[in-house]
């Protein structure tokens, strides 16, 4: 099972030694690509909604400057380059020598991702609107599917959202006290307009796929 967080801290700070800033670039060209197409001064709140469009802090509210236009182009790269940014992870925890051009690796995968991204958003927004916490619920069962999508490629999106609702049977209380221990980092990333974002994601990030991979040595 998962270690506790942190443990899973101390694991990714070790792994992140020699290869920080290179995580850190991935993790700035993530957040670029998904608000490339952005007009007017952009706001690191954005950063937030960010994660929590794909499951992962969802507590922080933000008044959107985005274009109908932008809101488009970004809601199409979330979904590749989140699988992408979790593929460069896992091959950072499992000491496989990522790159930064690993994060595109999703884009081979563009339709499967995008349709993963669109069914976990639907899906925790279905369930928020009957209350907070069943989407926080939602936003738990789901977090595991980009991972389980990169190590099966051939599964549709569909069956990954469900293998990892499987995988966290028993296991979402230890990642939602996994996420709340990094709520004041993400907290330091809003207050430095953004600035600490480029050293707590990669850092996040990296905690995360340990998480993961436990659980899937587990199983």
């Amino acid at each position: 099972m998962p270690q506790e967080s942190y443990d899973l801290k101390l694991r990714a700070r070790e792994q992140l030694k020699g290869t920080w800033l290179q995580a850190g670039i991935v993790s700035f060209i993530a957040w670029l690509l998904t608000i490339a197409f952005t007009e007017g001064n952009v706001n690191t709140i954005h950063s937030v909604q960010f994660i929590w469009l794909n499951g992962e802090l969802i507590s922080v509210p933000y008044t959107s400057t985005l274009t109908p236009l932008a809101d488009l182009l970004s809601f199409i790269l979330i979904g590749p380059i989140t699988l992408g940014v979790s593929g460069y992870f896992l091959k950072l925890v499992r000491q496989k020598g990522p790159i930064i051009e690993d994060m595109f690796g999703g884009f081979k995968f563009f339709l499967k991702a995008f349709v993963l991204n669109l069914l976990t958003t639907f899906f925790i927004i279905l369930w928020s609107l009957l209350l907070i916490i069943p989407g926080i619920i939602a936003a738990l069962r789901y977090s595991m599917a980009y991972y389980i999508m990169i190590d099966n490629p051939q599964l549709s999106a569909f069956e990954a959202l469900n293998q990892s609702k499987l995988m966290m049977v028993g296991f979402k209380s230890e990642l939602f006290k996994f996420w709340l221990s990094y709520l004041g980092w993400f907290l330091l990333g809003v207050i430095t307009l953004g600035i600490a974002f480029l050293w707590v994601t990669p850092y996040y990030e990296t905690a995360k796929a340990n998480f993961y991979q436990d659980l899937k040595d587990h199983l």
